[in-house]
């Protein structure tokens, strides 16, 4: 009896020790931990900005680059030639895009769009294997943040330094994890400007 309650207890103790291990992960990879909830809440309730056949800027760019990771495009080259420009090209494959994850079919990166992004790529973190969409959110922080940063594809201490940066300019609780909070933040209106807006 003695060796089964021992047998039992060593199983329960096991058993707490990965569920603490997946809590632990959860959290670590849960970008912007302690955020305020005031710059959270404002966060959230910056628009997203709509792109269309045209424009131009690093949003697209990174844009390209996800489409690119997720199987529905093949042009991520940010900083190159064509690569900022929203081209006809990249209409179909958004109306792809947007078909498969239950969204109206308009080629246009509206808000609706962006939310799917921004949940199809996760929380992006050191190691991340993912080198296209690790290229698409280094282009954002060389604009945004880190003029010097390389877009290569890696997501390297130089990467997680920008984000940290980042996440430090816009008040979100630095972890140098590129989440949902930090994405929205990068995405969003009012990224170019210093702080969260009204923070």
């Amino acid at each position: 009896m003695k060796i089964m309650l021992r047998a039992a207890m060593g199983l329960t103790a096991a058993a707490l020790a990965v569920g603490a291990g997946i809590g632990a992960t959860g959290t670590a990879h849960a970008d912007g931990p302690g955020t305020d909830p005031a710059v959270l809440r404002a966060i959230q309730a910056q628009s997203w900005v709509e792109l269309k056949v045209g424009d131009r800027g690093y949003r697209v760019a990174s844009v390209r680059c996800f489409l690119t990771q997720f199987g529905y495009y093949n042009g991520c080259a940010p900083g190159s030639g064509q690569g900022n420009v929203y081209l006809q090209n990249m209409v179909q494959p958004v109306k792809r895009y947007q078909s498969r994850h239950g969204l109206t079919a308009t080629g246009t990166i509206n808000a609706k769009t962006w939310v799917a992004i921004s949940k199809d790529a996760g929380a992006t973190g050191q190691g991340n294997s993912r080198k296209n969409q690790v290229k698409g959110i280094q282009y954002a922080m060389k604009v945004l943040q880190a003029p010097s940063l390389s877009v290569d594809g890696v997501y390297g201490p130089a990467t997680q330094k920008a984000v940290i940066a980042f996440q430090k300019r816009k008040r979100i609780g630095a972890d140098g994890i590129f989440g949902p909070v930090t994405f929205h933040a990068a995405f969003g209106v009012g990224a170019e400007n210093k702080g969260t807006p009204g923070h």
